[in-house]
């Protein structure tokens, strides 16, 4: 009985125990899952704190010529594996430390590194430079450029405006009286003929006829008239008493009679179809004066309703530090309102067609009268004649042909041509003015342009040109991009071209500008870091040239190490020559061209009181070319010169830089020859330098308890976890770039 009770209370007691046993294994089974879960998440923060870590210490191995020089970060010599390998190994060595529990007991599996994006790629230079210069550019940009234009902003615009109409102008009013001078030409040259025509009828000038005797000389038409009364006498002695000799005398007169009245009729044939032939051409280029008489009209019309730059206005309303608008000088743009006086009313060309055929009525009058002369006198061997009815003939043919040459031909007050050159003449009063100022002009731009000259010709290829060429054709090639052609000094020997041309690059200058106020590109950028990290030519070398003769050594020789690439960086960022002159050559003339538009629009204002149109464009032209000329020796003298005399600001040859850089959009081909210029001076191939990592570590730590229900779990469900075994591994990966 007690031991039945016993075996009941020890089986019970062996339930509970089980029971406890079973609670105890359960609980600590949860806490063994639980430790084991924050194994796995130390495990999983501490790999991916060693990768980043890892990662950081190779990309900190920077080249430094490249970050000292240039600003910018590439990866240098050396395997990266191994700073990460070493990073990961001294990491991952646990301290050898007395009665201590290792709660990771981290091993490192493996470590993977990937290398990206080289520096010579241009989205990642571009990136660099971006970065580089996000504050410093916007103040400079605000500063140098904005501060500048924007005070001129509104006199370019209406010099440029002025410039274009007037030059177009200029160059079909020269043609339109060049064209009605050819047509004055050809009516002098058709009123010649009939000279030829008076010659065949008379010697001498006026209609005076002595008689003469039939044995004279008979070689006009009027002698026919002087020695018909003799052979009328010698005809009736002969009736009364027949002589051979007589008769010999009376058919000479009569055989060069005939002659002369033949070779009147010839000479009379040839000049109508020559007279009528000159007419006619002479309407050609009547109606083509008139043509370009319209198309000066319709260029007129055009141009005031001409929508002028829009980045000249937007320049203008930018906010700069000095603030305010600038309204345009009325003075600039008052020749551009006289253009209409430079037009020909229409009544004046109808006036000249109507002399046109003035001229073909007076000539058909004056060859019917010789033809009824000539028909009266071809009885010159009728002896029933009257001798001064025939003299009375050839004079009255005489007085209606020296009328016509009166006025078509001979000089004189009734010369009708003349009083039209007159006419023309007083019309083209300022002419002679205008041209005198073209032509000083034009030899003045010669001067200017001799420096140029001297350097473009300079084509000698020097080593390290040769060489940045082949680092510029790797970065374009490496690039998969396409190369374009060098940007060259436009050199217009005409100076309303010139001016033209120089007003053009200005409209371009300020509408690049204007883009940049809406969005700082890339680009923009670009041009600061170019200023800011690169070399330019020391401009004052070119005062000493202007002296140098215009021979090539000496330019070689005054300039020196200006040629050579490392002193000529900027421009040759800007201009792509590969040679020693062709950039400075640029350079230079792009600032004259600058300095002439400035110039030119200075003397618009101070000559608009010289009325006549194009006589104030040449004055502004001849006064643009002299000032432009004073300012490139005031820039090399003293460093500086006045952006305009109407305003204080001072433009020094750097500032010139940034206004091309700005001016000329060719990003890709800039980013290829600062790439190309780097590798040169710091022999880093920035295509083989790369700015972005991707590191992966793999790290192993053994499982304390039940490895299979930590997978049954879903521990290491997520990418980049495993279970081998009783070993649990997380993989991370960590970016980095520059």
């Amino acid at each position: 009985m007690f031991g039945k009770g016993r075996n009941t209370k020890d089986g019970e007691s062996g339930a509970v125990t089980v029971f406890l046993i079973l609670i105890l294994a359960v609980m600590f089974g949860f806490i063994a899952v639980f430790i084991d879960y924050a194994r796995i998440a130390a495990l999983h923060v501490q790999t991916e704190r060693l990768t980043h870590a890892a990662v950081r210490s190779v990309m900190s191995a920077y080249d430094p010529a490249l970050q000292q020089e240039y600003g910018l970060f590439a990866y240098g010599e050396g395997g990266g594996e191994q700073i990460m390998v070493k990073v990961l190994n001294d990491s991952a060595r646990r301290t050898a430390r007395a009665e201590t529990l290792p709660l990771l007991n981290m091993k490192l599996d493996s470590s993977s590194l990937q290398m990206e994006r080289e520096l010579g790629k241009y989205a990642t230079f571009n990136e660099q430079i971006r970065e580089e210069m996000k504050y410093k550019a916007p103040v400079d940009f605000t500063f140098e450029v904005l501060e500048k234009l924007k005070p001129l902003s509104q006199n370019m615009k209406e010099a440029s405006h002025t410039v274009d109409l007037l030059k177009r102008l200029q160059k079909l009013y020269d043609r339109r009286e060049g064209k009605l001078d050819d047509m004055l030409e050809k009516q002098r040259k058709a009123g010649v003929y009939m000279e030829e025509v008076r010659k065949r009828i008379t010697k001498q000038r006026g209609a005076y006829m002595p008689n003469q005797y039939i044995w004279d000389p008979l070689e006009v038409v009027a002698d026919i008239a002087a020695q018909y009364k003799h052979y009328v006498h010698v005809y009736e002695d002969n009736k009364k008493s027949v002589d051979d000799v007589k008769i010999m005398q009376m058919e000479k007169y009569a055989r060069r009679a005939r002659t002369a009245l033949d070779r009147l009729q010839q000479v009379m044939v040839k000049a109508g179809e020559e007279h009528d032939k000159l007419l006619v051409e002479a309407q050609d280029p009547l109606n083509e004066a008139r043509q370009i008489n319209e198309e000066m009209r319709k260029v007129i019309a055009q141009y005031k309703q001409r929508a002028a730059n829009a980045g000249y206005d937007e320049i203008s309303a930018a906010p700069t530090p000095s603030g305010g608008g600038y309204n345009a000088d009325q003075a600039v743009g008052s020749a551009r309102q006289k253009a209409e006086d430079l037009l020909i009313p229409d009544n004046e060309f109808e006036q000249w067609a109507a002399e046109i055929e003035k001229q073909r009525t007076a000539i058909n009058t004056a060859n019917n009268r010789i033809t009824s002369m000539m028909r009266t006198l071809s009885f010159y061997t009728d002896p029933f004649l009257n001798a001064d009815m025939l003299k009375q003939e050839v004079a009255s043919t005489l007085k209606e042909i020296d009328k016509y040459l009166n006025a078509y031909a001979w000089t004189g007050p009734a010369n009708v041509l003349d009083g039209e050159a007159r006419t023309m003449d007083t019309r083209r009063g300022p002419d002679k003015e205008r041209k005198k100022m073209e032509k000083e002009a034009k030899n003045k731009l010669k001067q200017a342009y001799r420096i140029i000259e001297v350097l473009s010709k300079g084509k000698q290829s020097a080593e390290q040109f040769r060489e940045v060429e082949q680092y510029y054709n790797e970065s374009i090639l490496f690039n998969q991009s396409t190369t374009s052609p060098s940007i060259s000094a436009d050199l217009s020997y005409d100076t309303y071209d010139a001016a033209g041309s120089s007003m053009d690059s200005m409209d371009g200058l300020y509408e690049a500008a204007s883009n940049l106020l809406t969005q700082l590109g890339d680009e923009f950028y670009q041009n600061e870091y170019a200023l800011s990290y690169f070399h330019h030519v020391d401009f004052s070398r070119f005062g000493s040239l202007t002296g140098s003769g215009g021979k090539v050594g000496n330019a070689a020789q005054i300039l020196g190490d200006q040629l050579e690439v490392n002193n000529q960086e900027v421009e040759y960022i800007l201009y792509g020559f590969h040679n020693p002159t062709g950039n400075l050559a640029s350079a230079y003339g792009e600032i004259f061209a600058m300095r002439l538009a400035i110039r030119t629009m200075e003397g618009l204002v101070k000559n608009s009181s010289k009325g006549n149109p194009l006589v104030v464009l040449a004055a502004a032209l001849l006064y643009g070319v002299e000032k432009a000329i004073e300012d490139m020796v005031m820039l090399a003298q003293k460093g500086d010169v006045p952006l305009s005399d109407f305003l204080k600001f001072r433009m020094t040859y750097k500032d010139h830089l940034r206004l091309f850089l700005m001016l000329h959009s060719n990003n890709e081909r800039k980013m290829s020859r600062m790439l190309a210029l780097i590798r040169l001076n710091t022999d880093v191939n920035p295509a083989e330098r790369r700015t972005y990592v991707k590191g992966e570590v793999k790290n192993g730590m053994r499982l304390w308890f039940l490895p299979g229900v930590m997978k049954m779990l879903g521990a290491a469900s997520q990418e980049g976890e495993s279970i081998k075994g009783s070993v649990y591994y997380v993989t991370k990966t960590a970016h980095f770039s520059y």
